[in-house]
């Protein structure tokens, strides 16, 4: 039986560049900024440059292309990237206008990530698939990861 372990939980900074329509839709990119991401094995920082290349339709759903670097305080780097969705919301960006954040659940920001590494201490991660759940900030994003285990 499959269950969700809490995995991590992350945020960092974005730049927005905004491509414009596409015959395959609105397309953003998102410049990954720093970070900082913890969880009960591993902790660290977010290394800036990453992107994520998200695909809206016009019916407001996004899709998520995510890649980063995560460098842990004892030196390995990992390659994160996930993918998922998203739906633009009239209140989420209200709030953000305002100055304020959005709340987990809010509207549907979901992702499934994976990893990758040559650290041997995280090679764990390797064979690690995780789900999760994002909120916006007004300067960036927040994410919960949970490794799914059996």
């Amino acid at each position: 039986m499959l269950r969700l372990e809490p995995l991590l939980t992350f945020s960092n900074a974005v730049t927005v560049q905004a491509i414009g329509k596409t015959p395959f839709g609105e397309r953003t990119t998102y410049i990954i900024g720093e970070g900082r991401f913890e969880g009960p094995r591993m902790k660290g920082r977010i290394l800036p440059g990453g992107g994520d290349w998200l695909l809206r339709g016009a019916e407001g759903l996004a899709k998520l292309d995510v890649r980063k670097t995560f460098e842990t305080d004892d030196g390995a780097l990992i390659d994160v990237r996930y993918t998922g969705l998203y739906r633009f919301s009239n209140a989420v960006a209200a709030k953000l206008q305002a100055g304020g954040a959005s709340a987990f659940g809010d509207t549907l920001f979901q992702v499934q990530a994976q990893f990758e590494t040559g650290d041997t201490r995280y090679g764990w991660l390797n064979e690690t698939l995780a789900v999760g759940e994002g909120r916006e900030t007004p300067s960036g994003v927040v994410y919960q990861l949970y490794k799914i285990g059996n």
